[in-house]
């Protein structure tokens, strides 16, 4: 992850707030763990790469700084958000 810059918002996205420095905001059954950009405290673990896109912002519960997800060249970001129909 990257800090965010001043004023940086995402078109349609949001921030993430770590509560407790000792438990990442999000935890999936993926290869990548995020980091804070400016302390090091864990803030998402075994994530996949393509549920951690530019949208993504998370507040350090250990520092306070905005981190933004960087993406990754290669990961198609798109196909986390493809739902199926809804039946009937």
């Amino acid at each position: 992850m990257r800090l965010a810059e001043p004023g940086e918002v995402p078109l349609g996205g949001g921030t993430a707030v770590q509560d407790q420095p000792g438990r990442p905001v999000f935890r999936g059954n993926g290869d990548h763990d995020y980091v804070c950009g400016q302390c090091g405290n864990l803030l998402a673990a075994s994530m996949p790469a393509e549920w951690m896109n530019r949208k993504l912002r998370i507040r350090c519960g250990g520092c306070g700084a905005v981190n933004v997800a960087i993406e990754e060249e290669g990961v198609d970001y798109g196909s986390a958000y493809r739902r199926r129909p809804a039946d009937g």
